[in-house]
């Protein structure tokens, strides 16, 4: 699935999206949702799609995705 992220600095064709915890990040960036695009030579295979100030939005915006994706779309924009 093509995901536009939050930021507008990436397109990136994620075969996996998880929440993580960002060690560091600023208050409304304590958790973020990563793609990655799988087997890659890239050097940017793997990135940050999104921020968020708490795991509870993150997880919301991970099932809006995954609603997306069950419902069909081929893209999805933070």
């Amino acid at each position: 699935m093509l995901i536009f992220s939050q930021n507008k600095r990436q397109i990136m064709d994620c075969q996996t999206l998880s929440v993580t915890k960002n060690y560091g990040g600023k208050k409304e960036e304590k958790f973020v949702i990563t793609g990655s695009a799988g087997v890659t030579t890239e050097l940017n295979g793997n990135g940050i799609l999104a921020s968020f100030p708490d795991e509870k939005t993150a997880l919301d915006a991970l099932e809006k995705v995954f609603t997306a994706f069950e419902n069909g779309a081929k893209s999805y924009r933070f």
